[in-house]
């Protein structure tokens, strides 16, 4: 039996999404657009993203969509402020999240993963790692045993993260970029591509290059 989803806004891993959900037999059925889509000069359209689909879903404005029955949600915006998407979500409709983990991803028993996960092709969860609410990580990605991917954060594609290394609610670890065991990477903080972490990176700031060095403090200061 086919299963029912709907995705809430739009963002640049629209594509990733879309091949999960189809390995994992999923039909998409529509497209909640909670804003304007904004146009980037070297991306496509989401018009264009759908149109390769089997059965390409509708586009609907936020306020004109109705739940129906058996359907599961998921997000399909990567941005810092996507908990408020899910807060309206949660308050407005009785919608689970499902969580997305592609069938080529190698998720260890003794791992766990919360709610409205995703895990894309070819990743890894070691054992004893722990994948909070929401988190996102991407195509050919490692999470290293015992470590912590906090609520929003990403690990994007290629990134590796060793053993006992807790990331913090929000951050980014970047394309292709490494953090070594035993770090911490704050709250809201950015590993920027290519980088290799070797020191705690503090909350909000920004870090790049080979070792990683801080190029912006914390946003909030």
């Amino acid at each position: 039996m086919t299963k029912s989803l709907i995705l809430f806004g739009i963002s640049n891993f629209l594509s990733d999404l879309f091949d999960c959900a189809l390995a994992l037999g999923y039909s998409i059925d529509a497209i909640v657009m909670n804003q304007p889509e904004v146009r980037r000069p070297r991306t496509k359209g989401v018009e264009e993203r759908i149109s390769p689909l089997p059965s390409p879903p509708r586009l609907i404005d936020l306020d004109d969509f109705v739940p129906g029955p058996g359907q599961e949600c998921f997000l399909g915006t990567t941005s810092i402020r996507r908990d408020r998407l899910v807060k309206l979500i949660e308050e407005r409709y009785a919608l689970p999240f499902a969580r997305l983990v592609h069938p080529t991803a190698y998720i260890s028993p003794l791992a766990s993963l919360g709610k409205g996960v995703f895990v894309g092709a070819n990743s890894v969860v070691a054992p004893g790692a722990r994948v909070e609410d929401f988190a996102l990580i991407n195509r050919s990605a490692s999470l290293g045993h015992d470590s912590v991917l906090g609520p929003y954060a990403r690990l994007q594609p290629g990134g590796t993260v060793g053993g006992h290394v807790t990331i913090g609610r929000g951050a980014t670890v970047g394309i292709g970029a490494t953090v070594i065991e035993e770090k911490v990477i704050g709250p809201g903080a950015m590993v920027a591509a290519g980088a290799v972490v070797i020191e705690d990176v503090e909350e909000g700031c920004m870090v790049a290059g080979v070792p990683g060095k801080v190029k912006s403090g914390p946003m909030n200061g």
